[in-house]
């Protein structure tokens, strides 16, 4: 049997999986008061009649030596410690984005919205991009050894923004005023919808389009742009597809991602509709010379639409222990 975790800042997703990932049990319990991990999954196997024998954690973290400290938490785990605690031979830990990219290997066609289909090249490299509370960016390469893909972590989010216009270059500097350096994460993210709407209704075009609430969540922008009954929550909304369009492009050309692109996190598949109109992956495609325009045209790109994916994909990297 299979432990499985999805560890975030503000809950910890548990799960029993067998071998085949059929998935026994799941419990969800808030961190909130926690003094550490092992607590919470004790409690959980301790109402279980399955003994795992290896586990996996997906973590909201850079994990570095089998370690990751959780800042907001106050945490710091270690795949030792816990393995002594647990009492199970084989745990290993791995950043959150690891979990996702793992997830891509055992995702069904039902949790998945395709958005181009392409022409994906045999074992080629994969990315997963995903934004939610923030902007989380890995990859996988295709082990011939083992016949199976193996992911990587990277903190590509935070990579700076890189203007493509004139008015690009005007919301960069209204975000660099507030924040210094910008990086795509402040702008892709739940927060940086918010930052682009913020700009978009200083524009005299949408100044008088502003939503009632004067401090709006992320979710009413979103809300608002999805009803329709806001010109500056629309407006934001399509230039963040457009912006989430460049930047899964600048990931597909960093690590070669001809076997596909898999856009992922809370916000996509709240916002599919969005996604499926030309401005993303016409963004996507427009980088550098035609011919690397070519090559982005035929990646294939896909909206995970299964909330779940992290978990299981903590499980499916725990099977590999």
């Amino acid at each position: 049997m299979i432990l499985a975790g999805d560890i975030g800042g503000t809950n910890s997703r548990l799960a029993i999986f067998d071998e085949q990932l059929h998935k026994q049990a799941e419990q969800v319990f808030k961190n909130a008061g926690r003094r550490e991990l092992g607590e919470i999954v004790l409690e959980f196997l301790g109402a279980q009649s399955h003994k795992p024998q290896r586990a996996c954690f997906a973590v909201a973290g850079p994990v570095s030596m089998g370690r990751v400290t959780m800042t907001n938490l106050g945490w710091t785990l270690d795949e030792q410690e816990l393995s002594q605690r647990l009492k199970i031979g084989k745990v290993a830990l791995i950043n959150d984005l690891v979990g996702h990219a793992e997830g891509i290997e055992v995702l069904t066609a039902d949790r998945v919205v395709t958005l181009h289909s392409g022409e994906p090249v045999a074992d080629g490299n994969r990315a997963i991009i995903a934004a939610g509370t923030g902007l989380g960016e890995a990859g996988l390469v295709f082990d011939r050894r083992t016949g199976k893909y193996r992911s990587f972590a990277s903190e590509g989010g935070h990579t700076d923004f890189a203007p493509r216009n004139d008015r690009e270059d005007r919301l960069l500097s209204f975000l660099r005023k507030k924040h210094g350096n910008v990086s795509f994460e402040l702008l892709l993210s739940g927060r940086g919808l918010r930052n682009i709407y913020d700009f978009v209704i200083t524009e005299p075009e949408f100044a008088s389009q502003k939503l009632e609430n004067p401090d709006p969540a992320p979710s009413d922008v979103t809300n608002a742009a999805t009803a329709g009954t806001s010109r500056a929550a629309v407006e934001a909304m399509n230039w963040f597809v457009s912006i989430y369009g460049a930047e899964a492009g600048n990931l597909a050309l960093k690590i070669l991602a001809t076997g596909g692109v898999w856009v992922g996190g809370g916000i996509a598949p709240r916002i599919v509709p969005f996604l499926k109109q030309p401005a993303f992956l016409e963004s996507f495609r427009n980088h550098s010379v035609p011919k690397m325009q070519s090559m982005l045209a035929k990646i294939p790109v896909h909206v995970i639409t299964f909330d779940l994916n992290g978990l299981y994909g903590a499980g499916n990297y725990a099977r590999s222990l």
